[in-house]
């Protein structure tokens, strides 16, 4: 089972995510979070395999939660959401540690795919 935690400040969003990856039976959704804070805190306490973290969060910018996270977490890879064009942001997620920044309009094919390779590299180290 590999478990996920959702990042977004959004409820209309979380639950999306939530319904993409309820399709999968060997994805199980173990925490969400609203706020950078809360991510770094569930990340943490939960260790999931992967964290699907929006890169616009409030209290604190998904780049800083996603260097949290890897501090505290370190097993956990990160997958970054963004909303439109790329920009620089984008690039300092990556540089924050995730090993991807999807759009959300790409979510649905997208996700799933990077969830399973983030797996696939975390064994492979």
């Amino acid at each position: 089972m590999i478990d996920v935690l959702i990042v977004d400040d959004h409820p209309v969003m979380r639950e999306l995510l939530r319904q993409v990856l309820e399709m999968y039976p060997d994805v199980c959704v173990v925490a969400e979070a609203v706020n950078g804070e809360e991510a770094v805190r569930q990340a943490s306490r939960f260790q999931p395999a992967v964290a699907v973290v929006d890169i616009r969060l409030p209290t604190m910018s998904g780049i800083e939660a996603a260097k949290l996270i890897k501090l505290q977490s370190p097993c956990t890879a990160i997958i970054g959401l963004t909303a439109g064009e790329p920009t620089d942001s984008d690039m300092a997620m990556i540089s924050a540690g995730a090993i991807a920044v999807i759009d959300k309009t790409d979510l649905v094919h997208r996700l799933y795919p990077l969830i399973l390779e983030a797996v696939k590299l975390k064994t492979a180290i």
